[in-house]
């Protein structure tokens, strides 16, 4: 973590580049040009209860096929992120719990979804028929692994036993 707090700082680290584009100075993705753009990648806007139940649609088979969920949350790269300096996983579209995507152990082997800049996440899980998002008023300063979401998510399936 050491290293993702460095390179976080370092204006030249790939990851400084990537999360800084566009210029925080210009108002960064809070910039209207960049909002009204739809910046890939980045600048998502949404509620919690709609990105739940984005989640919860995608378990039900209303946006995808079964199968083809099924095939796209299928971990298809995961070890050391070259931008974000620790492991990450990913399927296609979907991150894979991992450092990245940091999850209780009972969300491991099922969960797919993606965290976002300041704590965000958007989580579903076939297997526990989960789908959860916490999308936080205030950004932490952290660029993965924030706790706050972590607990949501661990309360949320302490719930399910």
């Amino acid at each position: 973590m050491g290293r993702l707090a460095a390179a976080y700082t370092d204006p030249q680290s790939t990851m400084n580049r990537a999360l800084n584009n566009p210029h925080p100075g210009k108002g960064g993705y809070n910039n209207p040009v960049v909002l009204r753009a739809g910046w890939p990648s980045a600048g998502m806007l949404t509620t919690a209860p709609a990105l739940a139940a984005f989640y919860r649609d995608l378990l039900a088979g209303r946006i995808l096929h079964p199968e083809t969920l099924r095939d796209a949350i299928r971990p298809r790269v995961s070890g050391p992120d070259r931008t974000m300096l620790v492991d990450s996983a990913f399927g296609l579209g979907f991150m894979r719990p991992a450092q990245t995507f940091f999850t209780p152990e009972a969300a491991r082997e099922s969960a797919f979804g993606h965290t976002g800049a300041g704590g965000a996440i958007g989580l579903a899980d076939p297997d526990a028929g989960l789908a959860l998002a916490y999308l936080p008023n205030l950004m932490s300063h952290m660029a993965a692994g924030d706790l706050r979401a972590y607990r949501l998510t661990e309360a949320a399936y302490a719930s399910l036993t």
